[in-house]
C-alpha cells in the first residue's frame, strides 16, 4: 500500500517520509516530479521554474496538472511508495493519508533555526517566522481551495492525523506503519493521535470521564476535556501518542486554521 505524507509547515513530513525510504518505500516528492518534467523538456530546473513561474502568472496551471497526473499515475501503477507531497493525499486516493501537525512555535523554532543553518536571512526572528507561517497556512488553504476546490487543512481528508512536537521522525515513521497496519485491518478509518505531554490540562478534566481521551482544540493548543485518567496512564507508560477525540466549538473554530469537525472515530 501507498503512504501520502503532508502536513503544517515545520512538521517534519519530508524527515519521515525519508525515513520510509530507508525502511523500503519507494519515494516520491513533488520536486522529484518537477525535476523530471524538466529533463523531458530538455531543460534545467532553474529554466523550468522560470517557465512556470511566468505561466503561472498568466493564470495557467498547465504544470500544476502534469504534476498531479503523475502523481495519480504513480499512484495507481505502483505500490509501496510514500509520497512526500502538499497534495498527493488528493490525487492517490487508494494510499494510507497521513497528516503531521505540530504546535506553531515548535514549528517556527524548527524553521527559524533550519533557516539560519543555511545561512539565510529570511526571518528576524522566530516571533517574525512564526507569523509567517501562519500566514502561509492562511494562504494555502485559500489557494488550495481556489484551484482545486478542496480544504487542505480538513483533517477529515486524513487516515492518520498525528502529532510531531514531542516526537522523532524515527517514532513517528514506525507508529505511521503500525497504524497503517491497523488500518488494513479494519480497525480505525480516520483516527488522531497527539503527544500525550503537549495536551494542556485544566479543571475540566477532574469533572468528566470517558472511555478514551477529549479534547478541545484553539488556536493549535489542544485542551483535555475529559479522559485524564486514560492520559494519565499513557504518560505513566511513557507513550509518545495518544489516541484523541476532538471536539471544535463554533468560537474555537474562528481561531483555527484546521478543521477538525470532520476527524471522526
Amino acid at each position: 500500500m501507498n503512504i501520502t505524507i503532508t502536513g503544517n509547515l515545520g512538521s517534519g513530513k519530508s524527515s519521515v517520509a525519508k525515513i520510509l525510504k530507508e525502511k523500503g518505500y519507494e519515494y516520491s516528492s513533488t520536486g522529484n516530479v518537477f525535476r523530471q518534467l524538466a529533463m523531458e523538456k530538455g531543460l534545467s530546473v532553474e529554466e523550468f521554474n522560470k517557465q512556470v513561474n511566468e505561466a503561472a502568472g498568466r493564470g495557467d496551471h498547465s504544470v500544476d496538472k502534469m504534476i498531479d497526473d503523475t502523481t495519480t499515475r504513480i499512484g495507481e501503477e505502483r505500490d509501496k511508495v510514500v509520497f512526500d507531497s502538499r497534495l498527493a493525499w488528493h490525487f492517490a486516493p487508494k494510499s494510507f493519508k497521513v497528516f503531521i501537525i505540530t504546535d506553531i512555535d515548535e514549528a517556527s523554532r524548527r524553521v527559524f533555526h533550519d533557516s539560519l543553518r543555511a545561512n539565510s536571512e529570511t526571518y528576524e526572528s522566530q516571533d517574525a517566522c512564526r507569523k509567517a507561517l501562519i500566514n502561509r497556512q492562511k494562504l494555502e488553504t485559500v489557494r488550495y481551495k481556489e484551484v482545486y476546490d478542496i480544504d487542505y487543512y480538513d483533517m477529515g481528508n486524513y487516515n492518520l492525523v498525528i502529532e510531531s512536537t514531542n516526537a522523532s521522525p524515527d517514532e513517528i515513521a514506525q507508529e505511521i506503519l503500525d497504524k497503517m497496519t491497523d488500518y488494513q485491518d479494519g480497525v480505525f478509518e480516520k483516527i488522531m493521535e497527539l503527544n500525550p505531554s503537549s495536551i494542556k490540562r485544566t479543571g475540566l478534566a477532574d469533572v468528566r470521564q470517558s472511555g478514551m481521551v477529549e479534547v478541545s482544540e484553539k488556536c493549535g493548543v489542544f485542551t483535555l476535556t475529559a479522559g485524564r485518567d486514560r492520559l494519565d496512564e499513557a504518560v505513566a507508560r511513557g507513550d509518545k501518542f495518544v489516541s484523541v477525540s476532538v471536539s471544535v466549538s463554533e468560537e474555537d473554530g474562528e481561531d483555527s486554521f484546521m478543521n477538525f469537525a470532520n476527524m471522526v472515530r
